[in-house]
């Protein structure tokens, strides 16, 4: 069951495409969204133990970042040749992450169990960040803005079929998924570097670690914010009630704002990833860019990088 913060109510048309729902809100979820991704152990350790160094936000965090995003607006606001292509390009990557001998579970990048439990949280960070600035949606909205989400799931091979049809579906999924999760103290020291931003050490060095201490600890905050108290358990995070009375304090303010320039402004930005996607493939560029490989864990050094202190 999803719960939003209390006292959260607003006025606002009422979505009826993904598109409909970003706010200024989900620009601070990013990571509370991995969160729930990686809590699912086989995907947790998948992306702990990747040695896709082209891909890494550990080294390559902005092109992490803008391929990221380009999957998002080619769901949700791309065509259908846009798709496949991604699909094909993703697919490409997830074949290089496979678990060995030595792996705490069995994982595939491009198992479908695995992607679609990925695909439905996605879903929540655009469902999230609308409802918790403007308040529930009823079940006829709810089940319009899942038909909605399917090329969330559709682009990482799952087929149509998989995607629950309803919000009725998706819940029975989602509350079916939870007693599932788990998270690793390899995984858990991921989020950590994820939520406080000190990953960006590993890449940028100096910079990196300002950009930390300036913007670390209001983002971790942010990432706890956006995470439903099942997740903030499995991390072992607080949440108090004088957190959630901050909360519900800063979307008010949000509300006001995202009245006037969303979900306008963010449909600009993801055409613009849109346009530099279609961009780079009609000069015959790799869309993910060209796959690198290491032979070494990431999180152990794979990769160059510009620091290796923690």
């Amino acid at each position: 069951m999803l719960r939003y913060p209390s006292g959260v109510i607003g006025f606002r048309r009422r979505p009826q495409r993904l598109a409909d729902t970003f706010t200024l809100l989900g620009q601070s979820s990013a990571v509370a969204n991995i969160v729930m991704q990686l809590s699912l152990p086989p995907v947790g350790e998948g992306v702990s133990e990747s040695r896709v160094v082209s891909g890494s936000p550990r080294r390559r965090p902005i092109k992490r970042g803008r391929t990221t995003l380009q999957y998002l607006a080619l769901a949700v606001m791309g065509t259908e040749e846009d798709r496949a292509a991604m699909r094909q390009a993703v697919a490409e990557v997830h074949r290089a992450v496979v678990s060995t001998s030595d792996s705490p579970v069995r994982y595939s990048g491009n198992a479908r169990d695995l992607q679609l439990w990925v695909a439905v949280c996605l879903f929540r960070y655009y469902l999230d960040q609308y409802t918790f600035e403007f308040g529930p949606l009823t079940e006829p909205e709810l089940d319009t803005l899942v038909r909605a989400g399917e090329p969330l799931a559709t682009g990482v091979q799952v087929p149509p079929g998989d995607w629950p049809a309803s919000w009725a579906e998706y819940r029975t999924y989602w509350d079916a998924m939870l007693p599932k999760l788990s998270i690793s103290a390899d995984v858990h020291r991921d989020f950590e570097s994820l939520a406080d931003l000190s990953f960006l050490a590993e890449s940028w060095g100096v910079v990196g670690r300002f950009v930390s201490a300036v913007l670390g600890r209001p983002y971790h905050w942010f990432t706890r914010a956006n995470l439903p108290q099942h997740f903030r358990d499995l991390m072992g995070w607080s949440w108090t009630a004088k957190d959630q009375k901050r909360f519900v304090r800063i979307l008010w303010l949000l509300r006001q704002v995202d009245r006037f320039i969303n979900p306008w402004s963010t449909r600009i930005i993801y055409r613009l990833y849109i346009w530099d996607f279609r961009l780079r493939r009609g000069r015959g560029r790799p869309v993910l860019g060209r796959l690198t490989l290491s032979d070494a864990m990431i999180r152990d050094g794979g990769g160059s990088r510009r620091t290796i202190k923690h």
